[in-house]
């Protein structure tokens, strides 16, 4: 009996199975996604190491498969092309030279450019501008765009003269970047779906854009704001902004001087807001929406109700930030000012998930003493009673991870029994 072989010219199955099979085994979730509904759809954004921790992981395997053969090279070689990051760090490679690198394979190779969905890159330092554009030219089916910021000044002359209407994602920390420049990158993206935009701040007026911005594919919108300041010197430019489709907004400052008109919040169905500062907010704004992820603070959810109309929606996710090593005494006190919420039939008739985003680790990756079991174990009593009362009233209590790169919530009833499984382990 001879050994099994993909390369072997006796095996029955197609190429395309084994292409799957490859995209399988390397899968990264939503990485060449371009219908997310939410933030938390696709990759995530250029400012979260999960996007770095899931592409460590799956190019080395990536890169092994399309050695075995070369068979294996003319399947697996669409999927290993698919994404290029250099904006990551590889021991005492950098990333000018990951850039180098890149180029010269496509230069040599043009047909492997055609493959490239997503390209994530760092904003260009001296003498790497025309090589970036040059990388653009090359890849003329990028879908994703990233621009990462590590840290050094940009080389200010770059103009990107090479992006192109196929660019369907484009996800940036400008923080290097005037008003006038970033509106002439987004202008020049007419396809443009959904956006990511970190490190918005104030500048001198004379930064600014006085034209009007105009995204007309645009359904998702994120931005991450230095200050509130900042705010208030981007919101002429939000306010007259045209953005026909957009229904999606996640913004890591609220209150303010809201910098978006009545209609587009009218439209809004999914709405994020990190921190709080929610005074200007008020429920009478959000006619469509149905999903919140609302960051609280230290506010009761309650004092949430003259801001958000809780009676529309159908899901919602309480961010809340407890401190690493925070004592386990607390805890239930935290909950129970968080959750000061009724879920009645009156007061949220149409709510069906209810996620709990305990900070990063989630309820299970903190490490508990000894001393502190007792108060733990009450904890989960707590959070048992609740999970059967939610469930009374037709509503999925979930936990949802940060630093899990699935982002799938996890049912709190799995989590406690999980939870208390591990706890039952003696400490050797």
């Amino acid at each position: 009996m001879s050994i099994y072989s993909p390369s072997s010219p006796f095996t029955s199955v197609p190429p395309e199975i084994w292409l799957q099979i490859f995209r399988t085994a390397t899968y990264i979730p939503g990485e060449w996604d371009t219908s997310a509904t939410t933030p938390y759809s696709g990759l995530f954004t250029s400012w979260d190491p999960l996007q770095e921790r899931a592409y460590r992981v799956v190019l080395p395997l990536r890169r092994t498969i399309v050695q075995v053969s070369r068979l294996w090279w003319e399947i697996g070689s669409e999927v290993l092309y698919a994404s290029f990051y250099s904006a990551f760090l590889y021991g005492h490679i950098s990333p000018g030279t990951l850039l180098d690198h890149f180029e010269r394979s496509l230069s040599a190779r043009p047909a492997l450019g055609r493959f490239v969905k997503r390209l994530a890159l760092i904003w260009p330092q001296k003498g790497h501008s025309s090589k970036i554009d040059h990388v653009l030219q090359l890849c003329p089916n990028t879908l994703i765009l990233s621009f990462y910021d590590m840290g050094a000044p940009y080389d200010g002359s770059w103009k990107p003269t090479i992006l192109t209407n196929h660019v369907r994602i484009l996800d940036a920390t400008v923080r290097f970047f005037s008003q006038k420049e970033i509106v002439q990158v987004l202008c020049s993206l007419v396809s443009l779906e959904i956006l990511h935009l970190a490190g918005l701040k104030q500048e001198p007026e004379e930064s600014s854009h006085h034209g009007t911005l105009r995204l007309s594919a645009l359904r998702l919108l994120s931005l991450s704001f230095q200050d509130r300041q900042a705010v208030g010197y981007w919101a002429p430019l939000l306010l007259t902004a045209d953005l026909p489709r957009l229904t999606s907004l996640s913004t890591n400052l609220g209150g303010g001087p809201l910098p978006f008109a009545i209609d587009i919040w009218q439209r809004i169905t999914f709405f994020q807001c990190i921190l709080g500062g929610h005074d200007a907010l008020k429920p009478e704004m959000f006619r469509s929406l149905t999903q919140l992820h609302l960051g609280i603070e230290d506010q009761p959810l309650r004092h949430q109700q003259s801001h958000f109309p809780f009676h529309q929606l159908h899901h919602l996710t309480i961010f809340c930030w407890v401190l690493p090593y925070s004592p386990v005494t607390g805890w239930k006190r935290i909950m129970e000012g968080f959750l000061a919420l009724p879920l009645s039939r009156s007061e949220m008739p149409l709510l069906r998930v209810l996620g709990l985003e305990w900070e990063e680790h989630g309820i299970q990756g903190y490490s508990i003493l000894t001393s502190e079991h007792g108060h733990y174990s009450s904890f989960l009593d707590y959070l048992e009673s609740l999970t059967l009362e939610f469930e009374r009233v037709g509503v999925q209590f979930q936990e949802v991870i940060r630093s899990n790169i699935y982002h799938i919530p996890t049912p709190m009833k799995d989590v406690i029994k999980n939870t208390r499984d591990n706890m039952r382990i003696p400490v050797l």
